[in-house]
């Protein structure tokens, strides 16, 4: 299977060692030092007392790879409008696009069910017109992320969730593409494990309660994902941001059915890639993540004081080291 990562950093890196490793036929895209390491030395890949290593094809012009079997683009929502504009020399007609970002993405209006409540016109919805002249929306797969990683050092990722590395993947159109089987079962014998999600804009709804309530509160306080399983005004905060969450999601058509208690107790020791962006000075997703939540209870008309409070100090915090765009505004 011929697999481009787009974007080799912390979760994309990972991947790419655990496909070349399985035998896939692997390609990265990456900039900078970081490329210039896996050119030269390839990526390796520090994981419970393991090191991998993975000998990978890697440029910064899509155009040096052509058409693959599967691209995942494992990249930060912030970088996609870039991306927009580059991939489609990577897609050819029956090429699958996995898209794992973090928070809301540009595909959800796609195809949403016409029984649900129009979303609100998000930034981000606007890529939809780019991407969908590269690629058909049946090419387009919606993925979810459950894994800890970090760039320790140009061309070395670090796992620190050893045991609890996921990538489920699905069709945003609701319907299987016969393909997707196949795809998660060599996920699995590359040890990635990937479950069928089922509907694939539950399992977002999903991830974004645990973005936002251990993510976006360990981001706001300096603290690993489990801070709030440490602390009882903490705690509180979670449970509180957990269920306006849900009520967020219910409100559009899709019940979570999660119980706060569960996922504080799931919560792993590990600095979330919002803290690692603004401790690095990278760009944030913040509108992604924290404010189009916010987007969607105005538009059902819900109040939500816990996510209103949090995601306005998050967004403060970017603002001020200028890791957000000056048009990123919080609407509470």
């Amino acid at each position: 299977m011929r697999v481009c990562i787009f974007g080799a950093g912390a979760s994309g890196g990972h991947f790419a060692v655990r496909l070349a490793r399985a035998g896939h036929d692997v390609s990265v895209l990456a900039r900078g030092p970081h490329l210039a390491a896996i050119r030269d030395r390839g990526l390796k890949l520090r994981t419970g007392g393991e090191e991998l290593s993975a000998n990978v094809a890697a440029s910064d012009t899509p155009g040096d790879f052509g058409p693959q079997d599967v691209v995942i683009v494992a990249t930060k929502a912030t970088a996609l409008p870039a991306i927009a504009t580059q991939i489609a020399p990577l897609v050819g007609k029956d090429t699958l696009v996995i898209f794992p970002q973090n928070g809301m993405t540009w595909w959800y209006p796609v195809g949403l069910p016409a029984s649900h409540p129009t979303p609100p016109a998000l930034p981000i919805f606007d890529l939809a017109k780019t991407f969908l002249a590269a690629m058909r929306p049946d090419q387009v797969i919606g993925g979810i992320i459950y894994s800890a990683n970090e760039v320790e050092a140009s061309g070395v990722i670090k796992n620190n969730s050893p045991e609890h590395n996921r990538l489920e993947v699905a069709a945003i159109a609701g319907r299987e593409v016969p393909a997707l089987s196949a795809l998660r079962q060599e996920f699995e014998r590359a040890r990635i494990l990937s479950p069928d999600p089922g509907d694939i804009r539950t399992a977002v709804w999903t991830k974004l309660v645990t973005n936002v309530s251990g993510s976006g509160l360990g981001f706001v306080t300096s603290s690993p994902s489990d801070g709030a399983r440490k602390d009882r005004a903490m705690s509180e905060i979670y449970r509180r941001l957990a269920r306006e969450m849900m009520a967020i999601a219910s409100a559009h058509g899709y019940e979570l059915g999660l119980d706060p208690e569960q996922l504080i107790a799931k919560l792993l020791h590990h600095k979330a890639s919002m803290l690692q962006d603004y401790e690095q000075g990278r760009p944030m997703e913040i509108a992604e993540i924290m404010l189009a939540p916010l987007a969607f209870a105005r538009a059902a008309k819900l109040s939500t004081p816990t996510l209103d409070t949090v995601a306005a100090i998050a967004a403060k915090l970017a603002k001020d080291r200028g890791l957000v765009g000056a048009d990123v505004r919080v609407d509470v």
